[in-house]
């Protein structure tokens, strides 16, 4: 699915909850959060990638799917822990 720059996000959340609605929380909507973020940033595009994928836990959290999303630390707060 397609989306334009204007209606990303609306276009991303309709795409995530139809797909919640269809098939819960089960292994298929997982898939297609797979697959939406691959289709937004891919994998190598380190810190990109992981704005993106806090994002999408928040449309998550916010739809209900999940009662609190954990969000990816940035890399340089992932470092400091270590």
């Amino acid at each position: 699915m397609d989306y334009g720059v204007h209606d990303l996000a609306d276009g991303v959340r309709s795409e995530l909850e139809a797909s919640y609605v269809k098939h819960g929380c089960g292994p298929e909507f997982w898939s297609t959060y797979q697959r939406v973020l691959e289709r937004l940033v891919p994998p190598a595009q380190g810190t990109a990638r992981t704005r993106v994928t806090n994002e999408l836990a928040l449309v998550i959290e916010q739809l209900g799917i999940v009662r609190r999303a954990q969000l990816v630390p940035p890399r340089s707060a992932r470092a400091r822990v270590r």
